[in-house]
C-alpha cells in the first residue's frame, strides 16, 4: 500500500507539485482544538503537517511560539498524552505528519522510538540534533519509513552540509538564522541559497522561518523551493481562536501555490 508520504513525494518530485507545510504546536490550545485546527488546515490546502512537541525550554522560538509551548506543555508533554494524539491524527488526515521537537524532549526521552514503532509519524525535525548523530538516527529509523529531516542554513560549511544532506529525502532550509517568527526584510540571497543546496542533493527542499503571508510564500516557491513552511503566523491564528480568519489565511496561502 502506498503511504501518504510516498504519494506526497510522487506529487512533489514527479508532478512538480509545490507544497505547503503548516506548523502547529501539539495540544494548543487544547488537544481537541489542536486536532480540529490541523484537520481544517488540511481541508483548506495544507499538504503536510509539522507538529511541535511542547518544551519547557523552547529556546529557539520567538515569542508567539514560546507562548504556545507554555499553553500546551502541562497537558501535552508526557508519552501517554502525546501518543494518543498522534494515533488519532494519523487516522483523521491523509497527509505526511512530521514531528518537530528539541533533542531533550524527543530523542533523549525516547519519544521518537514510540512514535516510529507505532507508525504514526512520517518524519522527525530536530533543530538541535548534533550533526554527528544525523546519519545514525537516519539508519535507525529507516526500517520504520520515518525520515530524518535536517535543518540547514546558509551559514553551514560544505562539510556540515554533506553530513546533514547524506541520505535525506527532504530538507528544511532556514531562510534566516535566528529565532522563529522573525520578520523577513528581503529574500535577495534566497535564490543563491537554493541553488547551493540543490547542487548537493536531489531531496525535496522546503524553506521556512519568517513566511507570514501568501506573497512571501509565492516568492519562496518562485526561488525554486518545492515547499514552504508557515509556522508562527499559523500559531498566532490559533492563539486568536478566530476560526473564520484562520481558514481564510490557509486558503490564501494555498492559492499562492
Amino acid at each position: 500500500m502506498i503511504t501518504s508520504q510516498e504519494n506526497f513525494f510522487n506529487r512533489v518530485k514527479n508532478d512538480k507539485h509545490p507544497f505547503l507545510t503548516g506548523y502547529f504546536v501539539g495540544g494548543d490550545p487544547d488537544v481537541g482544538s489542536a486536532l480540529a485546527y490541523i484537520k481544517q488546515a488540511v481541508a483548506n490546502g495544507v499538504d503536510a503537517v509539522e507538529v511541535g512537541i511542547p518544551s519547557e525550554n523552547p529556546y529557539l522560538e520567538g515569542e508567539v511560539i514560546k507562548r504556545s509551548h507554555a499553553r500546551a506543555y502541562s497537558n501535552f508533554h508526557k508519552k501517554d498524552q502525546i501518543l494518543p494524539f498522534f494515533k488519532r491524527l494519523r487516522l483523521e488526515i491523509n497527509v505526511p505528519i512530521w514531528v518537530m521537537g528539541y533533542y531533550e524532549d524527543v530523542i533523549k526521552s525516547g519519544l521518537y522510538i514510540d512514535l516510529s514503532i507505532y507508525q504514526i509519524i512520517d518524519g522527525l525535525i530536530i533543530p538541535d540534533l548534533p550533526l554527528d548523530e544525523v546519519i545514525g538516527l537516519r539508519k535507525e529509523l529507516n526500517k520504520f519509513n520515518v525520515s530524518v529531516i535536517p535543518v540547514i542554513n546558509n551559514g553551514m560549511d560544505d562539510s556540515e552540509l554533506e553530513i546533514a544532506l547524506k541520505g535525506a529525502d527532504l530538507v528544511y532550509c532556514q531562510i534566516h538564522q535566528g529565532k522563529t517568527g522573525t520578520n523577513i526584510t528581503n529574500l535577495n540571497e534566497l535564490p543563491q541559497f537554493y541553488h547551493k543546496i540543490r547542487s548537493q542533493t536531489e531531496a525535496a527542499l522546503m524553506a521556512g522561518f519568517g513566511v507570514k503571508n501568501a506573497l512571501l510564500a509565492e516568492q519562496v516557491w518562485n526561488c525554486g523551493f518545492e515547499g514552504v513552511v508557515v509556522g508562527s503566523e499559523i500559531v498566532r491564528m490559533v492563539e486568536m481562536q478566530d476560526k473564520e480568519q484562520f481558514v481564510h489565511f490557509i486558503q490564501g496561502l494555498s492559492s499562492a501555490k
